[in-house]
């Protein structure tokens, strides 16, 4: 399989701002310079950890992955890293064998 072996912009529609990060148990494709829309997930930094979110526009609101709510005065220690194009996931596990 050669194609495994191309650029990821030449599998799949990316840019050159576009990086693979893995945290808590997810891969995802984001693109750092990628403006979030209404109900995009986003990779985000707050005090040095890293967290998924789903961003809200209207009103102003980060929702967390475990359901926290990130809002008014405590948007402002957090900074957007990148905004998920893509989701990697394994269709293939060991431990659960397809029958």
């Amino acid at each position: 399989m050669t194609f495994l072996l191309q650029p990821l912009q030449h599998i799949l529609s990316t840019r050159e701002t576009s990086s693979m990060v893995e945290l808590n148990g997810r891969r995802c494709i984001i693109d750092k310079q990628r403006y979030p829309v209404n109900g995009d997930t986003v990779l985000i930094e707050m005090s040095g950890m890293y967290e998924w979110a789903m961003i809200m526009i209207h009103p102003r609101r980060l929702i967390t992955d475990d359901g926290a709510f990130l809002m008014d005065d405590l948007l402002e220690d957090i900074a957007v890293v990148g905004v998920v194009t893509h989701e990697v996931t394994c269709i293939y596990d060991e431990a659960r064998p397809i029958i």
